[in-house]
């Protein structure tokens, strides 16, 4: 489960396409136009050109950070498709996506 932890590291470029169900949601603690999702990964691609730092995270749950604008009323069970990055936090979906690279998908 990727947690938020202190980590004193240069995180490298990466990029993974996830979809995963939303079992919860509430706002970030420090982003103020960010809510906090627990999502259950169920699917990870690599992006092209970039390393995949989330793909080991399938099957299981992981926070991820989104701006609230693009999720409107998503409610747990709905699911969430993006492409998102490693932070130290735990994870973060782009927060300006290219038409198609984000989707919600109420349940």
């Amino acid at each position: 489960m990727i947690e938020a932890q202190v980590i004193d590291m240069q995180m490298i470029e990466n990029l993974t396409g996830i979809t995963g169900r939303i079992v919860s949601r509430e706002p970030h603690p420090t982003l103020q136009d960010f809510d906090m999702v627990r999502l259950y990964l169920k699917k990870a691609e690599p992006v092209k050109g970039v390393a995949d730092l989330l793909s080991a995270y399938i099957n299981q749950e992981i926070s991820v950070a989104v701006r609230r604008d693009l999720l409107g009323n998503a409610r747990a069970g709905a699911e969430l498709r993006c492409r998102a990055k490693r932070i130290p936090e735990g994870a973060m979906c782009e927060p300006h996506p290219e038409p198609g690279n984000f989707a919600v998908n109420p349940s």
